[in-house]
């Protein structure tokens, strides 16, 4: 027998309650510069790649818009330093153009 029948009941409600923040921070989504900063990551080998094959930096950027990344040059910039330093590679956004 429990000496501390309120206790036990506590701890179910604390229980209840946990779980029904948990399910409600999985629906949580990360904010969209977040995503695209993850996104820019993932295609960042590919877009080096472009940039040394004489492809402008503004062909890259209306090709992503068009599939769904619109980035302003400087962001564009700052993404590409950015994923040169975490992977100690020489950035090629401050050497292209922007066509005009």
């Amino acid at each position: 027998m429990n000496a501390y029948p309120a206790a036990s009941g506590h701890l179910a409600d604390v229980n209840a309650q946990a779980d029904d923040m948990v399910s409600a921070l999985r629906t949580l989504k990360p904010k969209a510069q977040h995503r695209k900063s993850q996104l820019f990551s993932l295609l960042y080998p590919v877009i080096v790649e472009l940039l040394e094959n004489n492809i402008t930096q503004k062909s890259i950027l209306e090709m992503l818009e068009e599939k769904g990344l619109k980035l302003h040059p400087s962001r564009f910039k700052e993404l590409m330093a950015a994923e040169a330093e975490k992977n100690h590679t020489p950035s090629h956004a401050h050497n292209q153009e922007d066509a005009a």
